[in-house]
């Protein structure tokens, strides 16, 4: 346990100061508390990378990061991730992504970057060397199982592995009879997305592992605290319902003063006036040009007249063939909050999703957040719950 601690010191130490040009293997084995002859062999066998190649590995996740996001020369993001020069940053990015970093940029500059691909690949690998009975799954051939097991259920979890990076692992690397999704908290420490529908395991699995965690069930949520309760979890639970709808499209007509629509980059200065002074991470996100020329990325307006008075945030999630939108959340301007208009905008917008052949997915609207914000749930819709996300807490 020490040196669990320790290496997450060190991992963490790293990668606040990869672009760094003094950093080194000393200087991390200093920070972390180790001698440096045995730091160099025991952060290999918890992360997977060596010292030196965990550097790299900070700096190319960056350097690909700031090709998408910025404007910036490739020769400014070299020296800023802490490259001396252009030709070792080249010749270093070409050996990890395949191609230059102008090369990269070209390629990348219309997609947007989803969280998969700045996740850091040493958490799951800490994750396997502290249970070295779990072995690390085929994310693409488990993806394959269970959405031909039941593409309902286990359809978001598919979406999530892949476009959150989660690393899929198993007792004896069986993933049939139970695993756990590896995700990043970005915090240096790993969350786990458990799945199995043998509770005895599931159990052992709460009691087990002391990071934060989340498990799935179908099955009546009295049933499942009872049954865990019978097997000795006494962790409290926080309870989401996962609901889809795929039935007929609403009925649903918007007043004639109001218009709904896709937002663009060219909305910049409703999308001011709306947000009415806020900076949050969701009005840059509206601001940003270059989110918006990802087709799977849906921003609906409402306009009354010229003036937008709300904005309804879904995406399309794609993986191996089934499209699903990750929930639609509707936030309005201030003093324009109005019950029956939300409920109409959430109903447009699922007959948009099923107009673009995805199955429309919630686990927003629902409990306290359902009461203030429109008064309606998405089961009183016709939603139908096919999980519940039980997060321990």
């Amino acid at each position: 346990m020490e040196n669990t601690e320790l290496i997450l010191k060190a991992v963490n130490f790293a990668k606040q100061n990869a672009t760094e040009n003094g950093i080194s293997v000393e200087t991390v084995a200093k920070n972390a508390g180790f001698s440096i002859d045995y730091f160099n062999r025991i952060f290999l066998s918890h992360t997977g990378f060596t010292v030196t190649a965990y550097i790299s590995y900070i700096r190319l996740k960056q350097a690909a990061f700031l090709l998408r996001t910025t404007d910036k020369s490739v020769v400014d993001i070299a020296f800023e991730i802490g490259y001396d020069s252009h030709e070792g940053f080249t010749k270093a990015f070409k050996k990890k992504y395949g191609i230059t970093p102008s090369e990269y940029r070209t390629v990348n500059k219309d997609k947007m970057m989803y969280m998969g691909e700045i996740t850091d690949q040493t958490v799951a690998a800490r994750f396997l060397h502290n249970n070295p009975d779990f072995k690390a799954v085929d994310s693409n051939e488990a993806i394959d199982y269970l959405l031909d097991k039941d593409a309902k259920r286990y359809g978001y979890f598919c979406t999530t592995v892949k476009y959150c990076g989660l690393i899929i692992a198993a007792p004896d690397g069986n993933f049939k009879n139970g695993f756990i999704g590896i995700g990043d908290d970005m915090n240096g420490g790993s969350y786990l997305e458990m799945q199995t529908d043998n509770f005895k395991l599931l159990a052992d699995w709460i009691k087990r592992f002391g990071q934060r965690k989340a498990f799935y069930s179908y099955k009546d949520e009295t049933v499942i605290k009872d049954t865990l309760k019978s097997y000795g979890v006494t962790e409290n639970l926080k309870v989401t319902p996962q609901a889809i709808y795929s039935g007929e499209p609403f009925e649903c007509s918007l007043p004639d003063n109001l218009s709904v629509r896709l937002l663009t980059a060219k909305d910049k200065k409703a999308i001011k006036k709306w947000a009415n002074g806020r900076k949050d991470g969701y009005v840059r996100h509206l601001l940003n040009e270059q989110d918006y020329l990802d087709e799977n990325n849906l921003e609906y307006s409402v306009f009354e007249k010229d003036n937008l008075i709300a904005v309804a945030g879904c995406g399309i999630d794609e993986v191996h063939g089934l499209k699903l939108n990750n929930c639609c959340k509707i936030r309005f301007a201030n003093g324009k909050e109005n019950d029956k208009l939300y409920q109409t905008i959430f109903k447009f917008v699922t007959n948009d999703i099923l107009s673009k052949g995805a199955l429309p997915f919630d686990d927003i609207q629902h409990g306290e957040y359902a009461k203030s914000h429109g008064n309606f749930t998405s089961v009183d819709l016709g939603y139908q719950i096919i999980n519940w996300r039980f997060d321990i807490v």
